[in-house]
């Protein structure tokens, strides 16, 4: 079964770029791989969907530039549960590497605290695979309400109409720099998405409300002080009380326009 990589790019680290390249070339997989790498200054969602027009073949993956395979297995593990007529989707999970995490400043590493372990999202493009004609019949991803993020969790929900999204056990190592400035814009578009989410979909879209909750100053704050790994950070920990108010407060702005809005636009 061929397959087309689809990679958008945005002011790639071309060290990483070449060892994600490297990596895929190395992949223990039967069928023919076509990497698509999109410059084109477009926004992710976008960018997503040209390279799926682009793409001749029926399966197509999504890859970021900061995301490396794990393992030489990791496309066939991936793609494997698309053979199956009811999965539409299959999905990575993700790690962010200890030694990676390390190299954070202090406010990024504990912003980023909660991340630091194996994840498996319900959809985030990271590394993930889908049938072309799933996408298609969804009307592909949504880059007229969400450029930089929400259109994962909108895809999400299209894809769960009309079949089934595998998690099988593969991963990608996530590369993403963290620094405090460009955590806190990124706290800010993910709020964002997440308000255009509950504006659009209303009482359908999952946990709604723990979206608005969050959104309240002062009211909301209490919910992004539980689940913080506050062993895992150490005595640097105690930062987090302060630092969680302030993600309160830019978590309730960027929610809120987005909701009033009704997309995502930061």
């Amino acid at each position: 079964m061929d397959i087309s990589i689809i990679i958008p790019l945005h002011k790639p680290n071309k060290k990483l770029l070449e060892k994600i390249e490297k990596t895929l070339k190395k992949q223990d997989y039967p069928g023919k791989i076509n990497l698509i790498k999109v410059d084109k200054g477009l926004g992710l969602a976008e960018s997503l969907n040209y390279g799926i027009k682009k793409a001749k073949t029926d399966i197509v993956v999504s890859l970021h530039q900061d995301c490396i395979p794990f393992s030489d297995k990791w496309l066939q593990k991936l793609v494997n549960p698309l053979k199956n007529k009811g999965i539409v989707a299959s999905v990575s999970k993700v790690e962010l590497p200890l030694k990676f995490w390390k190299e954070f400043d202090l406010f990024a590493k504990i912003m980023s605290a909660k991340e630091q372990k194996l994840i498996t999202p319900l959809i985030d493009e990271k590394g993930c695979a889908y049938k072309k004609t799933a996408l298609i019949k969804t009307g592909l991803f949504d880059g007229k309400n969400f450029r930089t993020a929400g259109e994962d969790f909108d895809m999400w929900i299209k894809l769960n109409k009309i079949g089934k999204i595998s998690y099988p056990n593969c991963r990608v190592l996530h590369y993403h720099k963290h620094t405090f400035k460009n955590r806190i814009k990124k706290e800010f578009q993910l709020s964002n998405g997440f308000g255009a989410l509950v504006r659009i979909y209303k009482k359908d879209m999952p946990k709604w409300w723990l979206g608005i909750l969050k959104s309240l100053p002062i009211i909301g704050w209490p919910l992004f002080l539980v689940g913080f790994p506050y062993f895992k950070a150490g005595f640097k920990s105690i930062l987090w009380i302060p630092l969680s108010l302030l993600i309160n407060f830019i978590y309730s702005a960027g929610f809120w326009k987005g909701f009033l809005m009704k997309k995502q636009t930061i």
